[in-house]
């Protein structure tokens, strides 16, 4: 939700053009077991685009990308927007952020994303990615469960999704000027 327009599509430029991604394409790279990491990303790129490249869609050969949570679908999802990871532009530090950037599975939701010369890191408000919501990502994400546990865990990921697509950006993300080389 940039200048309170919910968010449809990251756009980028490459090599022969410009590219617009949306959370439906995300979720048919990533697949439908990371709806949470695509919305996720959508907008993460979303407000880091509107940062970074103010003045038009960033050219994915700009884009560096350091992941404090190595999730499969952030994974994913950084690759279809960027493609940092197969052209060695992607870091993965599961150290990285600050102390109260919330805690994941394995690190913490801290993204860094540079364009160019500028570079911002980014963390998750608190409240969006609970205890008992990642205690639900670990016991239920591999489809373990019985059917009314694996149909809570689906309609909570949905309650995450939506706060997260329907926040605005100053509530969603902490954000700070960092250097990344």
């Amino acid at each position: 939700m940039t200048a309170g327009v919910p968010v449809q599509c990251v756009v980028v430029r490459d090599q022969d053009g410009v590219v617009a991604i949306g959370r439906d394409d995300l979720v048919r790279y990533a697949g439908p077991g990371q709806i949470v990491a695509t919305a996720l990303c959508l907008r993460l790129f979303a407000r880091a685009f509107a940062d970074l490249s103010p003045e038009g869609p960033p050219h994915r050969d700009d884009i560096r990308v350091l992941v404090g949570f190595p999730g499969a679908g952030i994974l994913d999802c950084v690759e279809m927007i960027t493609r940092a990871r197969t052209r060695g532009r992607l870091t993965v530090d599961p150290e990285a952020g600050p102390p109260d950037a919330p805690a994941a599975i394995v690190g913490r939701f801290y993204f860094e994303i540079a364009v160019g010369s500028r570079a911002s890191g980014y963390w998750l408000a608190d409240g969006y990615f609970t205890d008992a919501f990642v205690d639900q990502i670990r016991r239920h994400q591999d489809g373990q469960g019985t059917r009314e546990e694996l149909a809570a865990y689906q309609i909570a990921k949905h309650t995450v999704i939506g706060r997260l697509l329907g926040a605005p950006d100053d509530a969603l993300f902490h954000s700070r000027k960092v250097h990344m080389p």
